[in-house]
């Protein structure tokens, strides 16, 4: 005799089982297969081209640097923005008497994180030692300048440094 509160019981079986991890896996694919083309979707691209050769030369940027030091030529940043807003980018060089001046100034700007937003920017000389440009960034947060001072006989000095920007307050 049945009583009429409870319901019949529905047995698991071998199919049942088998449609579960079917299912299973098939959510566990999909959301992979949506999360890797997201991600190469939107990966910026940014890679070293011949990593392995620039590391066998890494010494070589050291001496490099060693030698812009001994040489007398002084480059720094003396204005960069520091809200994000169109501004400029101000750089003074300061070299030896008996070198020429530079021949061609120009400005690396770049993310750590994605080349997106890379721009290369040409600086005038605008006063005593300082050259200029105008520098407008898209976004917020840390960016890289470099700037390559090339002389007309050949040798480049180099300048890194990291700007900080944040949002208009």
């Amino acid at each position: 005799m049945t009583t009429p509160d409870k319901k019949p019981i529905k047995e698991f079986t071998g199919r049942k089982a088998l449609m579960w991890i079917v299912g299973f896996f098939l959510i566990i694919f999909t959301v992979n297969a949506i999360m890797a083309y997201i991600a190469v979707g939107t990966w910026g691209g940014l890679e070293t081209q011949d990593a392995y050769r620039k590391g066998l030369y890494y010494n070589d940027e050291i001496a490099a640097a060693e030698e812009q030091k001994k040489s007398g030529w002084k480059i720094s940043l003396k204005h960069s923005p520091g809200v994000l807003q169109p501004d400029r980018l101000d750089v003074e060089i300061i070299w030896p008497e008996s070198d020429l001046p530079p021949a061609k100034v120009v400005a690396l700007i770049t993310r750590a994180v994605t080349d997106a937003f890379d721009q290369e920017i040409i600086l005038t000389k605008t006063g005593s030692n300082i050259y200029t440009g105008p520098l407008s960034l898209p976004q917020a947060g840390q960016w890289n300048v470099n700037i390559l001072v090339k002389t007309a006989d050949g040798p480049i000095y180099q300048l890194r440094e990291k700007i900080f920007v944040k949002t208009e307050e």
